[in-house]
């Protein structure tokens, strides 16, 4: 990945992060929760990567959100602050989608998180 591509990767991001932020302003009964779960969930991948990349970790094409995650918990402490295993659709050995993408406190969680792994990219 070159630096085009990295920013590439970042702005997507973002725009993922931002569009989850906007479904959440939305009245309760037009607000697409899942939508707003998955584009936040995707962001996080997206940010976690960039970040990998940043740093010059190693990393692999098909490694989960978690995984991401644990690597660059272990090159920073900071990302301790962000409780990404306790998210309810990456915790356990299956994928409680339904029952947590579907609860905008849920989803609330997931893009004030995605902002926390943001805010720790663009620091030194």
């Amino acid at each position: 990945m070159d630096n085009l591509a990295l920013e590439r990767l970042i702005n997507e991001a973002n725009l993922l992060l931002i569009s989850s932020e906007q479904e959440l302003a939305k009245p309760k009964g037009q607000m697409m929760s899942l939508a707003a779960c998955q584009n936040a969930k995707l962001s996080m991948v997206m940010l976690l990567k960039a970040y990998l990349f940043k740093h010059k970790i190693d990393m692999s094409d098909n490694e989960n959100l978690v995984q991401l995650y644990e690597k660059c918990r272990a090159y920073n402490p900071a990302f301790n602050s962000i409780t990404i295993p306790e998210m309810g659709c990456v915790s356990g050995s299956h994928c409680a989608m339904e029952e947590y993408c579907m609860h905008s406190d849920f989803v609330a969680e997931c893009v004030d998180r995605g902002k926390n792994i943001r805010r720790l990219l663009y620091m030194p």
